[in-house]
């Protein structure tokens, strides 16, 4: 992924306030910039509330289960940072403790 994209994606630019340049280097897809908002979230562990992510997936639940799943995958230490959300039950205790 780009410098660019990554830099607009973490400073929550929605597709409307993209630069033309950077806008250009996804093809012109808005569906591309999404997928790369996902890939980015996920990556780095963000939560749900507050990023561009909450825009382009629906469903929190599902989410972080897949926030879970990719850093299980990639040998990724457990984001602790948002075990107040997965605690919570918001994805649900039984699950939490079967990915870990």
């Amino acid at each position: 992924m780009n410098v660019d994209v990554e830099f607009h994606i973490s400073h929550n630019y929605p597709w409307a306030k993209l630069p033309a340049n950077t806008r250009q280097l996804l093809g012109n897809s808005q569906k591309e910039y999404e997928k790369c908002i996902y890939n980015y979230s996920v990556k780095n562990q963000l939560r749900f509330k507050g990023n561009l992510i909450r825009q382009v997936r629906k469903e929190e639940k599902k989410y972080y289960e897949g926030l879970l799943k990719y850093s299980q995958d990639h040998l990724m230490l457990y984001p602790y940072h948002l075990s107040d959300i997965m605690v919570k039950g918001q994805i649900g205790r039984a699950s939490c403790r079967e990915r870990v």
